[in-house]
């Protein structure tokens, strides 16, 4: 069943949209959420949640990706159950690769000037990775974004650690510049 089948069967408000949508991306929001959480249980949930607020929010939402939203939606629901997990914990892999992109982006701070810079930042961070060669922006997705590890990604990929790392390292530097020429403060 395609994408659009699907979004019309959410529109249409018939239950099955539900498990076309665990059928086509169940396994994939699976890999997202595990990349994050280690516990099943947590990961299935994860993977529950993001059907139920598919279910909630489409209508009215209209996504152009029924994929990427699906995955968006398990990300955040992971990332929000690995902070109420690990709060007062700071020592996994996700955190270090968060610490390693802070060097490169401003500061979040609230108020309408925050959200246009941030609204501009996420603009110039689309444009600078579809510059970027198709193996930097594929390591970079995989660590930055799904929070898989550097061993992780050197398995998933059949690269060394040591390329994964120095590919990193200069693509946070290439992102460093990009961020200052465009005035973006850090």
């Amino acid at each position: 069943m395609g994408d659009d089948e699907i979004l019309q069967l959410f529109y249409h408000r018939v239950e099955y949209a539900i498990s076309a949508v665990e059928e086509k991306y169940g396994r994939f929001c699976r890999s997202v959420a595990r990349g994050i959480l280690k516990d099943e249980r947590d990961v299935e949930e994860c993977v529950n949640d993001t059907c139920m607020r598919a279910w909630n929010a489409i209508p009215p939402e209209k996504p152009r990706s029924l994929e990427a939203y699906l995955v968006r939606i398990t990300r955040n629901l992971a990332l929000d159950r690995y902070a109420y997990h690990h709060s007062q914990k700071r020592e996994t892999a996700l955190t270090e690769a968060y610490e390693e992109l802070e060097a490169c982006l401003p500061l979040a701070k609230d108020g309408p000037e925050e959200a246009a810079m941030v609204q501009e930042l996420q603009r110039t961070l689309n444009d600078f990775l579809r510059a970027q060669p198709e193996d930097a922006r594929r390591f970079f997705l995989r660590r930055y974004w799904y929070g898989e590890s550097i061993a992780e990604i050197a398995e998933a990929c059949g690269a060394s650690s040591g390329r994964i790392r120095s590919s990193l390292f200069r693509t946070r530097a290439r992102l460093r510049r990009r961020l200052e020429e465009e005035g973006v403060f850090l």
